[in-house]
């Protein structure tokens, strides 16, 4: 028994440096909220921020937030198996998470996905691939996995293609030589008057 309360402790400690909500703490612990708050207190030095969870929606909303939500599920999906479809696996969303940030990290100062994802939105993400709110789909075009919403109202549209797609357009815009400034009709007139 003594055992047992020690793994959850460690568990949650482990959550709650990572920065989980104690909300979502204690639901995977199963630890009592005094004793959360009190673990966050001893470690962050301040209390837990109360809020609400993000949605999913909000998650995948933009093609960068796609992307960054697509890379993160696709590493904790690869730690957990297929299992991580039925259940959340809490190792799994960890490591991933853990290697996630690492990638991100090495991303730095390209902008390409935006800021990163923290622990609680991986974990929304993971919830709500439990539940059928958000699949997996395979790219035709590059085969890449990647994540849509099951009820999205965006186009479900792979998003490494799409930023592959607006980077392309980007750079020709940047590499095409400057216009020419057409002059303004009063520097003709001088000019035909001389």
């Amino acid at each position: 028994m003594r055992l047992q309360h020690h793994a959850r402790t460690q568990l949650a400690i482990a959550l709650i440096r990572r920065g989980m909500r104690t909300s979502l703490v204690g639901r995977i612990s199963g630890l009592r909220p005094a004793v959360l708050r009190e673990l966050h207190h001893e470690i962050h030095g301040c209390k837990p921020l109360p809020g609400q969870l993000p949605s999913t929606g909000s998650l995948l909303g933009t093609t960068r937030r796609q992307a960054n939500a697509s890379l993160f599920t696709g590493l904790y999906r690869a730690f957990g198996g297929a299992a991580v479809q039925r259940c959340i696996d809490i190792e799994a969303l960890l490591t991933g998470h853990r290697l996630y940030l690492e990638q991100m990290a090495g991303l730095t100062g390209s902008d390409t996905l935006g800021p990163p994802i923290d622990i609680n939105h991986g974990w929304v993400i993971a919830r709500d691939l439990t539940t059928g709110l958000v699949l997996f789909r395979n790219c035709e075009r590059c085969a890449i996995p990647y994540l849509a919403g099951a009820f999205s109202r965006r186009a479900v549209d792979c998003p490494i293609c799409a930023l592959k797609v607006s980077r392309t357009v980007r750079d020709r815009k940047e590499d095409a030589p400057p216009k020419p400034l057409a002059s303004s009709t009063s520097e003709q007139r001088i000019q035909t008057r001389a």
